[in-house]
């Protein structure tokens, strides 16, 4: 019983310096409703599984590295071969906060599900308005590459007459202030980042802020409405991190 009782504090203070070692896992930027969307947006379901009515998951795996970059993209469960290939290609796409122990960064291997749904697909893009056709010619870039408007040679560009200069004019003609913002006078600010792919699509969609009131909902379903042409660098298409601030302001007048 000596012997037992010598050894306890020994075990409790292992097991506290484990517990005081918080541990957090890889969370995608802008979480799973981000992923939701990049995947709405950016996933090609491949012809012949559509027209089977193909149902199902292919499980990705991938190391994500202490930068939030992801490598040894590989598949861990797969569903058919075209498929399998689509789900690598969309995986490497998604932006993660790395793991990491008390906040310091680390390297750690994950997993995520990419579904394949024929009937949810069709239903989805048989209402959605998509962008039209990108009109550049150039190719885009090999690779995930991702781009800050300092190190392209053009900036992404929303689909809109006259472009970025155009942008702060068409947020305010668009945005719907939300009823509860509206209700509790809440005004200011909400900073928006995502990617524009090479496709014109946007992805990894977050907000940097919290205004509240929907105020964050309302920001994001705005940039969710805008087509864009992705950034130019040496000839090719590439992506790109684009954020914008979206200001909501109470006109006197109306109270």
């Amino acid at each position: 019983m000596n012997r037992l009782i010598l050894f306890l504090p020994l075990y409790f203070y292992w097991t506290f310096s484990l517990s005081a070692q918080s541990f957090g896992a890889p969370e995608p930027y802008g979480g799973k409703q981000a992923v939701n969307w990049l995947l709405d947006e950016e996933l090609h379901f491949p012809p012949e599984a559509l027209e089977a009515g193909l149902k199902g998951d292919v499980v990705v795996a991938f190391k994500v590295l202490a930068d939030g970059s992801s490598s040894n993209v590989r598949v861990q469960i797969p569903l058919e071969p075209a498929c399998d290939a689509e789900a690598m290609r969309v995986a490497a796409l998604i932006r993660w906060r790395p793991a990491s122990i008390s906040g310091t960064p680390l390297e750690t291997d994950h997993s995520i599900a990419i579904p394949f749904n024929a009937k949810r697909y069709k239903k989805l893009h048989a209402k959605q308005t998509p962008c039209p056709p990108l009109s550049s010619t150039l190719p885009p870039q090999a690779g995930n590459t991702l781009y800050t408007d300092q190190e392209v040679d053009s900036l992404a560009q929303p689909r809109i007459p006259g472009g970025l200069r155009a942008l702060p004019q068409y947020l305010v003609d668009n945005l719907r202030y939300p009823p509860e913002a509206f209700r509790l006078d809440i005004q200011g600010k909400v900073t928006i980042e995502f990617v524009v792919e090479t496709s014109g699509s946007i992805s990894n969609l977050r907000t940097l802020n919290f205004l509240g009131g929907g105020c964050d909902d309302e920001a994001m379903r705005l940039a969710r409405s805008i087509c864009w042409s992705p950034a130019v660098k040496n000839g090719e298409l590439v992506r790109s991190v684009m954020k914008l601030d979206i200001l909501f302001r109470l006109n006197p007048s109306l109270r």
